[in-house]
């Protein structure tokens, strides 16, 4: 009875190393494969993450191609629209001047031009005046006084007026500009053009030349008060295309 105790003992243990030894391979397979999907895990988002940035950087360019031929498209209709303004302003000054050639005294057309030249330009004040501005002389009755001073057009006759004005400015800080023609008791026109300022918008040669342009239909009574206003912030383009003008259609 003995020996037969003595020989179980060796078995019992033999039994319970060869279990644990499954045991512990049991647990090492485990581990591995949840080291190895965690590996795969890592991969697949490093994959994805790099994925997602490409996807983002080609969005990133498509939108800025977008941007810049946009700009593009707004420029050139910009163009188009001053050299038809400029065409008719042309048209319509040699239609005057050819009418007024033949007439004499009241028959004579009543219009006025001005512009601001290099010599001529100067800083916006803080209340937003432009001033600087000098006559064109026309074969025409002078439709209003211009002072100097002040900035201010007089009117020097009652009449329905069509009246235009362009300020080209140089500014690249602000993302709009805009340009006013104050009326007393009446219509106020008035432009406000908005620009981007970022690298994409500012690539072309002249992106800090930016026009403002107003033009419309007034009636004014004689000795009306005239302005050109901006903000006071600011800045003319020295070399950009600025002119003020009316003339009486009634």
């Amino acid at each position: 009875m003995w020996k037969l105790q003595n020989g179980k003992r060796p078995v019992c243990a033999t039994m319970q190393r060869i279990l644990q030894r499954r045991r512990i391979r049991t647990l090492r397979l485990v581990w591995s494969l949840m080291a190895v999907l965690a590996l795969s895990l890592a991969v697949c988002s490093a994959i994805f993450t790099v994925w997602t940035m490409r996807q983002t950087r080609d969005l990133s360019r498509s939108f800025q191609t977008l941007q810049e031929r946009l700009e593009q498209v707004n420029m050139q209709r910009k163009a188009i629209f001053q050299l038809i303004l400029e065409k008719r302003e042309l048209l319509e000054s040699q239609r005057f001047r050819r009418d007024a050639g033949g007439r004499k005294g009241n028959g004579r057309k009543v219009a006025s031009h001005f512009e601001i030249t290099n010599n001529s330009v100067q800083k916006v004040g803080n209340e937003g005046v432009i001033k600087g501005w000098t006559e064109e002389q026309l074969n025409m009755s002078r439709a209003v006084h211009y002072n100097p001073e002040t900035g201010t057009f007089k009117v020097e006759r009652s009449g329905v007026y069509f009246l235009y004005c362009q300020v080209h400015f140089n500014e690249n800080q602000s993302q709009y500009v805009k340009l006013e023609v104050s009326v007393p008791k009446g219509p106020l026109l008035q432009c406000i053009e908005g620009y981007g300022t970022t690298p994409a918008s500012g690539s072309h040669r002249f992106h800090f030349l930016k026009p403002c342009q107003v033009s419309g239909l007034l009636r004014l009574n004689k000795g009306a008060e005239l302005k050109a206003i901006t903000g006071g912030s600011f800045s003319l383009q020295m070399s950009g295309k600025h002119y003020f003008g009316l003339f009486k259609v009634n």
